[in-house]
Protein backbone atom coordinates (compact mmCIF):
# COMPACT_ATOMS: atom_id res chain seq x y z
CA UNK A 1 0.00 0.00 0.00
CA UNK A 2 1.35 3.58 -0.82
CA UNK A 3 -1.14 5.80 0.03
CA UNK A 4 -1.17 9.50 -1.44
CA UNK A 5 -0.17 11.93 1.03
CA UNK A 6 1.97 11.44 3.86
CA UNK A 7 2.91 13.97 7.10
CA UNK A 8 6.55 15.67 7.34
CA UNK A 9 7.09 17.71 10.47
CA UNK A 10 3.27 18.11 10.89
CA UNK A 11 3.06 18.97 7.10
CA UNK A 12 0.69 16.99 4.54
CA UNK A 13 2.69 16.26 1.45
CA UNK A 14 2.36 13.95 -1.55
CA UNK A 15 4.19 10.84 -0.84
CA UNK A 16 6.54 11.73 -3.60
CA UNK A 17 7.90 15.04 -2.45
CA UNK A 18 8.08 13.47 1.13
CA UNK A 19 12.28 13.04 0.76
CA UNK A 20 15.19 12.64 3.14
CA UNK A 21 18.80 13.42 1.73
CA UNK A 22 20.85 10.12 0.88
CA UNK A 23 23.60 12.53 2.76
CA UNK A 24 21.67 12.72 6.04
CA UNK A 25 24.05 10.99 8.35
CA UNK A 26 21.13 10.65 11.29
CA UNK A 27 19.90 8.14 8.55
CA UNK A 28 22.53 6.44 7.75
CA UNK A 29 24.05 5.67 11.33
CA UNK A 30 20.59 4.61 12.20
CA UNK A 31 19.53 7.65 14.52
CA UNK A 32 16.39 7.20 14.42
CA UNK A 33 13.20 5.44 16.23
CA UNK A 34 10.05 4.36 14.90
CA UNK A 35 6.48 3.36 15.96
CA UNK A 36 2.90 2.06 14.86
CA UNK A 37 -0.45 3.12 15.26
CA UNK A 38 -2.81 0.83 13.94
CA UNK A 39 -6.22 1.68 11.96
CA UNK A 40 -9.22 -0.06 11.85
CA UNK A 41 -12.61 1.07 10.47
CA UNK A 42 -11.41 4.44 9.85
CA UNK A 43 -10.17 4.60 14.05
CA UNK A 44 -6.92 4.71 15.09
CA UNK A 45 -6.27 2.06 17.83
CA UNK A 46 -4.39 4.01 21.17
CA UNK A 47 -2.61 6.73 18.87
CA UNK A 48 -1.25 8.47 22.26
CA UNK A 49 0.09 5.08 24.06
CA UNK A 50 2.00 4.67 20.30
CA UNK A 51 3.11 8.09 20.30
CA UNK A 52 4.57 8.45 23.81
CA UNK A 53 6.27 4.72 23.17
CA UNK A 54 8.10 6.69 20.41
CA UNK A 55 9.19 9.98 22.34
CA UNK A 56 10.01 7.26 25.39
CA UNK A 57 12.50 5.99 22.48
CA UNK A 58 13.82 8.86 21.20
CA UNK A 59 14.85 9.76 24.47
CA UNK A 60 16.64 6.31 25.05
CA UNK A 61 19.01 7.21 22.34
CA UNK A 62 19.46 10.87 23.13
CA UNK A 63 17.04 12.45 20.30
CA UNK A 64 14.99 15.35 21.74
CA UNK A 65 12.03 16.55 20.34
CA UNK A 66 9.95 19.44 21.54
CA UNK A 67 6.64 18.79 19.45
CA UNK A 68 3.87 18.05 22.23
CA UNK A 69 2.21 14.31 22.20
CA UNK A 70 -1.42 15.85 21.84
CA UNK A 71 -0.11 18.02 18.61
CA UNK A 72 1.27 14.50 16.93
CA UNK A 73 -2.14 12.68 17.53
CA UNK A 74 -3.35 15.81 15.97
CA UNK A 75 -0.96 15.22 12.76
CA UNK A 76 -1.87 11.56 12.71
CA UNK A 77 -5.50 12.65 12.98
CA UNK A 78 -5.15 14.67 9.77
CA UNK A 79 -3.52 11.90 8.06
CA UNK A 80 -6.03 9.47 8.56
CA UNK A 81 -8.63 12.03 7.39
CA UNK A 82 -6.60 13.44 4.38
CA UNK A 83 -6.16 9.58 2.64
CA UNK A 84 -9.58 8.54 3.76
CA UNK A 85 -7.79 5.43 5.42
CA UNK A 86 -9.77 2.65 6.41
CA UNK A 87 -7.67 -0.29 7.66
CA UNK A 88 -3.89 0.73 7.81
CA UNK A 89 -0.48 1.08 9.55
CA UNK A 90 0.19 4.32 9.70
CA UNK A 91 4.02 4.18 10.71
CA UNK A 92 5.84 6.74 12.23
CA UNK A 93 9.98 7.95 11.47
CA UNK A 94 11.58 10.02 14.15
CA UNK A 95 15.26 10.73 12.51
CA UNK A 96 17.84 12.32 14.60
CA UNK A 97 19.45 15.96 14.29
CA UNK A 98 22.37 16.16 12.36
CA UNK A 99 25.14 19.23 11.74
CA UNK A 100 22.78 20.83 9.02
CA UNK A 101 19.38 18.87 9.62
CA UNK A 102 16.92 19.48 12.74
CA UNK A 103 14.94 16.54 13.73
CA UNK A 104 12.73 14.88 11.25
CA UNK A 105 9.20 13.45 11.79
CA UNK A 106 7.69 11.53 9.20
CA UNK A 107 4.23 9.77 9.10
CA UNK A 108 3.01 7.51 6.78
CA UNK A 109 0.19 4.56 5.80
CA UNK A 110 0.91 1.03 4.91
CA UNK A 111 -0.88 -1.79 4.66
CA UNK A 112 -2.30 -3.55 7.82
CA UNK A 113 -1.94 -7.24 7.79
CA UNK A 114 -4.76 -10.01 8.89
CA UNK A 115 -3.68 -13.23 9.17
CA UNK A 116 -6.08 -16.20 8.92
CA UNK A 117 -8.25 -17.71 11.76
CA UNK A 118 -6.46 -21.02 11.78
CA UNK A 119 -3.56 -19.02 13.02
CA UNK A 120 -5.34 -17.90 16.18
CA UNK A 121 -6.92 -21.43 16.25
CA UNK A 122 -4.47 -24.08 16.15
CA UNK A 123 -1.42 -22.07 16.82
CA UNK A 124 1.47 -20.67 14.65
CA UNK A 125 5.19 -21.74 14.38
CA UNK A 126 7.99 -20.01 15.42
CA UNK A 127 11.82 -20.72 15.02
CA UNK A 128 14.64 -20.06 17.34
CA UNK A 129 17.65 -17.25 15.90
CA UNK A 130 20.95 -16.37 18.03
CA UNK A 131 21.12 -12.39 18.17
CA UNK A 132 20.11 -9.61 20.40
CA UNK A 133 18.68 -6.31 19.81
CA UNK A 134 20.47 -3.11 20.39
CA UNK A 135 19.22 -0.88 23.14
CA UNK A 136 16.61 -3.56 23.39
CA UNK A 137 13.95 -1.37 25.06
CA UNK A 138 13.84 1.39 22.47
CA UNK A 139 12.12 0.71 19.00
CA UNK A 140 15.05 1.91 16.94
CA UNK A 141 15.85 1.57 13.17
CA UNK A 142 18.79 -0.70 13.72
CA UNK A 143 16.69 -3.66 12.42
CA UNK A 144 19.67 -5.55 10.76
CA UNK A 145 19.43 -8.46 13.30
CA UNK A 146 15.90 -8.36 13.39
CA UNK A 147 15.79 -8.43 9.82
CA UNK A 148 18.29 -12.05 9.13
CA UNK A 149 16.20 -13.38 11.51
CA UNK A 150 12.78 -12.64 10.24
CA UNK A 151 14.20 -13.79 6.64
CA UNK A 152 15.19 -17.12 8.36
CA UNK A 153 12.14 -17.94 9.04
CA UNK A 154 10.16 -16.92 6.14
CA UNK A 155 12.75 -19.52 4.76
CA UNK A 156 11.92 -21.97 6.90
CA UNK A 157 8.06 -21.03 6.40
CA UNK A 158 7.77 -19.92 10.25
CA UNK A 159 5.59 -16.95 10.86
CA UNK A 160 8.68 -15.28 13.52
CA UNK A 161 12.02 -16.06 14.52
CA UNK A 162 12.47 -15.97 18.94
CA UNK A 163 15.61 -14.01 19.43
CA UNK A 164 17.84 -15.84 21.95
CA UNK A 165 20.68 -13.92 24.03
CA UNK A 166 24.00 -14.93 24.73
CA UNK A 167 22.63 -17.08 27.95
CA UNK A 168 20.68 -19.03 25.91
CA UNK A 169 17.05 -17.35 27.11
CA UNK A 170 14.26 -16.48 24.88
CA UNK A 171 13.75 -12.65 24.94
CA UNK A 172 11.39 -11.87 22.29
CA UNK A 173 10.21 -12.36 18.32
CA UNK A 174 11.43 -10.27 15.74
CA UNK A 175 7.86 -8.29 15.74
CA UNK A 176 6.13 -9.85 18.63
CA UNK A 177 6.25 -10.36 22.73
CA UNK A 178 6.75 -13.58 23.62
CA UNK A 179 4.56 -15.33 26.64
CA UNK A 180 4.11 -18.84 28.36
CA UNK A 181 2.22 -19.94 30.88
CA UNK A 182 2.40 -22.11 33.47
CA UNK A 183 -0.28 -23.51 36.00
CA UNK A 184 -1.85 -19.82 37.17
CA UNK A 185 1.12 -17.71 36.23
CA UNK A 186 1.99 -15.80 33.04
CA UNK A 187 5.70 -15.39 32.55
CA UNK A 188 7.18 -12.79 30.22
CA UNK A 189 11.08 -12.61 29.84
CA UNK A 190 12.66 -9.23 32.00
CA UNK A 191 11.66 -6.10 30.91
CA UNK A 192 15.38 -4.49 30.54
CA UNK A 193 15.83 -6.94 27.95
CA UNK A 194 12.49 -6.53 25.94
CA UNK A 195 10.87 -3.85 23.92
CA UNK A 196 7.50 -3.07 25.91
CA UNK A 197 4.87 -2.48 23.14
CA UNK A 198 1.84 -1.13 23.87
CA UNK A 199 -0.06 -4.26 23.43
CA UNK A 200 2.15 -6.25 26.03
CA UNK A 201 1.19 -3.50 28.11
CA UNK A 202 -2.24 -3.81 27.60
CA UNK A 203 -1.86 -7.97 28.04
CA UNK A 204 -0.18 -7.52 31.63
CA UNK A 205 -3.08 -5.55 32.54
CA UNK A 206 -5.97 -7.77 31.58
CA UNK A 207 -4.05 -10.89 32.53
CA UNK A 208 -4.05 -10.16 36.63
CA UNK A 209 -8.00 -10.66 36.20
CA UNK A 210 -6.98 -14.41 36.03
CA UNK A 211 -3.35 -14.95 36.33
CA UNK A 212 -0.52 -14.03 38.05
CA UNK A 213 2.30 -12.39 36.44
CA UNK A 214 5.90 -12.64 36.99
CA UNK A 215 9.12 -11.55 34.66
CA UNK A 216 11.42 -14.21 34.67
CA UNK A 217 14.38 -15.40 31.88
CA UNK A 218 13.15 -18.30 29.79
CA UNK A 219 15.58 -20.60 29.17
CA UNK A 220 15.51 -22.20 25.56
CA UNK A 221 16.81 -25.54 26.91
CA UNK A 222 13.44 -25.80 28.95
CA UNK A 223 10.96 -24.88 26.65
CA UNK A 224 8.93 -27.49 26.65
CA UNK A 225 8.06 -27.57 30.37
CA UNK A 226 5.26 -24.83 29.96
CA UNK A 227 1.50 -25.09 29.46
CA UNK A 228 0.86 -23.12 27.04
CA UNK A 229 2.13 -20.06 24.30
CA UNK A 230 1.97 -16.94 22.67
CA UNK A 231 2.57 -14.24 21.03
CA UNK A 232 1.58 -10.73 20.63
CA UNK A 233 1.94 -7.94 18.46
CA UNK A 234 0.13 -4.59 16.99
CA UNK A 235 -1.49 -6.24 13.85
CA UNK A 236 -1.31 -10.00 15.59
CA UNK A 237 -3.22 -9.42 18.96
CA UNK A 238 -3.15 -12.89 21.04
CA UNK A 239 -1.49 -15.40 19.08
CA UNK A 240 -1.21 -18.86 20.06
CA UNK A 241 1.91 -21.12 19.55
CA UNK A 242 1.62 -24.40 18.73
CA UNK A 243 5.77 -25.38 17.37
CA UNK A 244 8.68 -24.14 17.98
CA UNK A 245 11.99 -24.57 16.05
CA UNK A 246 10.30 -28.18 14.57
CA UNK A 247 9.21 -29.24 17.82
CA UNK A 248 5.25 -29.40 18.80
CA UNK A 249 4.81 -27.71 21.88
CA UNK A 250 0.97 -27.42 22.34
CA UNK A 251 -0.94 -29.45 20.57
CA UNK A 252 -3.96 -27.04 20.49
CA UNK A 253 -4.91 -23.89 22.12
CA UNK A 254 -5.00 -23.46 26.11
CA UNK A 255 -8.11 -22.54 27.66
CA UNK A 256 -6.12 -19.47 29.30
CA UNK A 257 -4.72 -18.37 25.88
CA UNK A 258 -8.31 -18.39 24.91
CA UNK A 259 -9.85 -16.09 27.89
CA UNK A 260 -6.89 -13.49 26.83
CA UNK A 261 -7.83 -13.56 23.88
CA UNK A 262 -11.22 -13.17 25.08
CA UNK A 263 -10.50 -10.02 27.22
CA UNK A 264 -8.21 -8.45 24.56
CA UNK A 265 -10.58 -8.29 22.32
CA UNK A 266 -13.62 -6.77 24.59
CA UNK A 267 -10.37 -4.19 25.75
CA UNK A 268 -10.09 -3.18 22.33
CA UNK A 269 -13.87 -2.96 21.64
CA UNK A 270 -14.00 -0.27 24.27
CA UNK A 271 -11.23 1.52 22.90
Amino acid sequence: MQAKYVSKNGELVESGDANISVYNKALFFDFAVYSNIKVVGGKMFLPELEIEKLLESAAAIGIKYEVERDELVKWAEKLVEKNELKDALIRILLVGPEVDNEVQLFMFPVGLTFYPKQFYQQGVKLIIYKGERFFPTAKTKNLLMSYLAYQEAVKREALDALLVDRDNNIIEGTRCSFYVIKGDELIVPPASKTLEGITKKIILEIALQILSVREADIPLASITGYDEYFISATTMKIMPVREIDGQVVAEQVGEKTRELQRLFAEYAEKT
